[in-house]
């Protein structure tokens, strides 16, 4: 009896451990929902898509939450180049809906659009993503506050077979149909009013002495509520409209360098990923492989030991008894050393977001013979350009002059944006 218990548990050992099931993913299975009608010039919104959060510590970081984030599988590296990445093709994504007005990536929310996107990057291992999305327009009201997520196939990589597809390309679709859901959703004036209130609230941050109490914060439930209107053709309303074109002019430069960037690490990040994909399912394996091997084997030594203590002693047993305590070491050594394997893999991929990282180019941006340079993050260089803005707007003819905004190393003259003035405006006084 006591030797069938044995047979049987260790039979029942080889069976658990050689067991695995897999799920058959298919790649690409949600569609983008492109617009199929004609949407008026004035209801197109213009959407900014905030660089990701990368969800790592900025700056540098010490040893102890390096190792804790890479034994995660989080590597900084790759996660900030992502945090940009992302954005890129979440827009182009956006873009190619045809559902918005223009889309831009930027460094912060900007008052520059009528809807800003962030998101944070929870996990990207090229097997897995997951994504916490917060959509919210001028107005203060939140279109999305969801969180996308997806495993990969090993086919979605295949770059013959799906040349315009990012292995992500789900979420990203799954993103953008929400939103047009949402925005499918609204009447006509209450797209116009979105817009009003953009234009408004811009003003307001430019000229607060003059339409600062034009828009109001309600505290309660933090939406902003249109107090009243300019009057048509007020001056001083049109040039902070100015100021918003050259807004929307040095955006659309630093777009360029953002895409550039985009396409330069697309090849090598999928790459990345493809690689991170086979080694991320490596390590999750390893990791459960080695726990069960090390539990395992902890029981069958203490097994053994209990039926040493309770066997007659005899050759047979003596024998039954050694070949337990034997599988029971070979099984914690065999974990250790998987856990070892996993290290390997691990130093691997931090070694290769390295070297990654280091693809990353400087982004470079003239105006009138001032060079802006954008060396990682853009955030402090995009503060000093509004920072200009402001100099412009207060300085003494209180007009906006024509700027010039090229990218290096080929100069080139972007065209201005002509000025928008509000639409379906009505005079001054309260709403």
């Amino acid at each position: 009896m006591r030797r069938f218990a044995v047979s049987f548990l260790i039979l029942t050992v080889a069976v658990f451990v050689g067991c695995s099931s897999t799920a058959v993913l298919v790649p690409h299975s949600v569609q983008l929902v492109p617009e199929t009608a004609t949407v008026p010039e004035a209801e197109l919104l213009d959407i900014s898509v905030v660089v990701f959060n990368p969800g790592v510590p900025e700056g540098e970081i010490d040893k102890e939450t390096l190792e804790e984030l890479i034994d995660g599988g989080t590597f900084v590296h790759i996660r900030r180049t992502e945090a940009r990445f992302m954005a890129v093709h979440l827009r182009d994504t956006l873009q190619k809906s045809g559902h918005w007005g223009a889309v831009w990536v930027t460094p912060q929310d900007s008052l520059s659009a009528d809807i800003n996107i962030s998101a944070e990057i929870i996990e990207s291992d090229g097997s897995r993503l997951r994504l916490r999305v917060l959509a919210e327009d001028s107005t203060g009201n939140v279109w999305l506050n969801n969180e996308y997520g997806m495993e990969t196939a090993a086919i979605a990589y295949n770059r013959q077979r799906y040349p315009n597809l990012d292995p992500y390309q789900d979420v990203f679709n799954s993103i953008a149909n929400d939103l047009a859901m949402f925005k499918r959703g609204l009447s006509s004036s209450e797209a116009k009013h979105i817009r009003t209130v953009s234009q408004v609230r811009f003003a307001g941050e430019f000229s607060p002495e003059a339409f600062g109490d034009y828009v109001h914060r309600n505290r309660r439930n933090g939406t902003y509520e249109l107090q009243r209107l300019p009057a048509s053709g007020d001056p001083q309303f049109e040039r902070t409209l100015l100021v918003r074109d050259r807004e929307h002019l040095f955006i659309e430069t630093l777009n360029e360098h953002y895409v550039d960037f985009y396409q330069e690490s697309r090849d090598s990040y999928d790459g990345w990923r493809e690689f991170a994909r086979e080694e991320s399912i490596a390590i999750r394996e390893l990791q459960s492989s080695a726990r069960w091997r090390t539990g395992l084997g902890a029981a069958t030594i203490l097994a053994s030991v209990v039926y040493g203590a309770t066997n007659d002693g005899s050759f047979n047993e003596r024998v039954l008894r050694d070949a337990l305590m034997y599988v029971g070491v070979d099984m914690i050594r065999t974990g250790r050393m998987r856990r070892q394997e996993k290290q390997l893999h691990t130093a691997s991929l931090e070694e290769l977001s390295a070297s990654f990282d280091d693809e990353v180019k400087p982004m470079v941006v003239e105006i009138e013979g001032t060079q802006h340079r954008f060396t990682g993050t853009a955030d402090i260089q995009y503060e000093e350009w509004r920072e200009l803005l402001r100099e412009l707007y207060i300085s003494e003819t209180g007009f906006v002059p024509e700027v010039d905004i090229y990218t290096e190393p080929l100069p080139e003259v972007v065209d201005e944006f002509e000025s928008e003035l509000i639409e379906n405006g009505s005079p001054e006084g309260d709403i």
